[in-house]
C-alpha cells in the first residue's frame, strides 16, 4: 500500500513533555510517531486509522488529518553521516565507549543566553581572553549567545578562584579545580560555576587555558573522548596547543541546531534519526522537527 507523505513531523514539544495550551494552526495531513500520537490524543486508534499506518523499522507512523499544532517553527532534519554521529553521541551523551552507552542518558544545552560574571581576583587580561574566546565560539553557533555582566545577580555563569567568596556552596569542599552545572527537567542548563585552584594553575596562561577548556565542556555537559588528536578541545588528552578545530565547531553547532530535538535521551535521539533517514532515503522528503515558541 502506498501513501503520499505531505508532512512528517517529529514533535519535540510533546516528546519532551512540555505541552502547553497555545493558539493553534493547522496542517492538512501529518504523519507523527505512534508514541507522539498516544501522548497528544486520548481517543483510541481505529481499524480505519490503521489502514494509513506507515511502518519504519520498529516504529509506527500515524496519519493525522487537519492536525492542530501550537504556534512554532518546523526545522528540516539536519543530516549527518554515521561517523559524525558516532563522535557526537559519545560527546553529548557522555561516554568513552559507544557500546557501553546508557540509552537513558540525556543531552543538555543552554536555552538562555550565557551571562558571565568574574570575581575580582580574575585579572582583566584573563577576563578579556575568556570573553574573546567565548564570543568567537558563540558567533559561529546559532542560538548561542555569551556576554559579560558586572553584577553576580545578573549572571548564570560564574568564574572564581579558591579563596574567593564561595559563590557555589555545593563546591565548598572541592579539592581541585572544577565546574558545577545545574539544569531543569527539560535538560536545559541554567547555571554554571567554575572554580580554579591558582596554586595548580599558577600563572595567567595556565588559567586562561583551563577556563577555555571548561567553557567548551560546559556548553553541553560534554565528555572528552579518545578519538581526536590532542589539539581538539574534545580530546581526552593534555596539550598546550588546544585550538578550536573545524570538527569541534561542527559538533557544537550540531548540538545547538534545531534540526534535531533538544534535551532528549539517546534512545529517543536514535529513534528519531532512524525515522528521518528512512524517510529521506525512501521518499526523498525531509522530516521536520517541530519546536513550538
Amino acid at each position: 500500500m502506498k501513501h503520499v507523505i505531505i508532512f512528517l513531523v517529529l514533535i519535540c514539544f510533546y516528546l519532551n513533555g512540555q505541552a502547553q495550551h497555545q493558539k493553534n494552526d493547522t496542517l492538512k495531513h501529518v504523519y507523527i510517531t505512534l508514541k507522539s500520537y498516544k501522548q497528544k490524543y486520548k481517543k483510541p486508534l481505529t481499524q480505519k486509522d490503521s489502514l494509513s499506518f506507515l511502518f519504519k523499522d520498529n516504529d509506527t507512523l500515524v496519519l493525522v488529518e487537519n492536525y492542530l499544532r501550537p504556534n512554532g517553527v518546523g526545522v528540516p532534519y539536519e543530516y549527518k553521516d554515521s561517523t559524525f554521529l558516532h563522535y557526537y553521541k559519545k560527546i553529548a551523551f557522555r561516554t568513552k565507549s559507544i557500546d557501553s552507552l546508557d540509552k537513558k542518558q540525556t543531552m543538555r544545552y543552554w536555552k538562555d543566553d550565557i551571562k558571565v560574571f568574574f570575581s575580582k581576583s580574575v585579572e582583566k587580561r584573563t577576563r578579556n581572553d575568556f570573553m574573546s574566546f567565548a564570543k568567537s565560539v558563540a558567533n559561529q553557533v546559532d542560538s548561542l549567545n555569551v556576554s559579560e555582566v558586572k553584577h553576580v545577580e545578573d549572571s548564570n555563569y560564574i568564574v572564581y578562584y579558591f579563596g574567593d567568596y564561595e559563590y557555589e556552596s555545593r563546591m565548598k569542599h572541592y579539592k581541585n579545580s572544577d565546574f558545577y552545572l545545574s539544569w531543569n527537567k527539560h535538560q536545559q542548563i541554567y547555571s554554571c560555576s567554575v572554580k580554579i585552584d591558582t596554586d595548580l594553575y599558577f600563572n595567567e596562561a595556565l588559567i586562561q587555558e583551563i577556563l577555555k577548556d571548561y567553557f567548551i565542556i560546559t556548553l553541553g555537559h560534554f565528555s572528552k573522548i579518545n578519538d581526536f588528536s590532542c589539539e581538539s578541545y574534545f580530546a581526552d588528552c593534555y596539550s598546550k596547543n588546544k585550538q578550536l578545530t573545524t570538527l569541534d565547531i561542527e559538533l557544537i553547532k550540531y548540538h545547538y541546531s534545531y534540526g534535531i530535538c533538544k534535551g532528549t535521551n539517546l534512545e529517543t535521539f536514535e529513534e528519531q534519526h532512524e525515522i528521518a533517514k528512512e524517510t529521506l532515503n525512501s521518499h526523498n522528503r525531509k522530516v521536520r522537527f517541530y519546536h513550538p515558541y
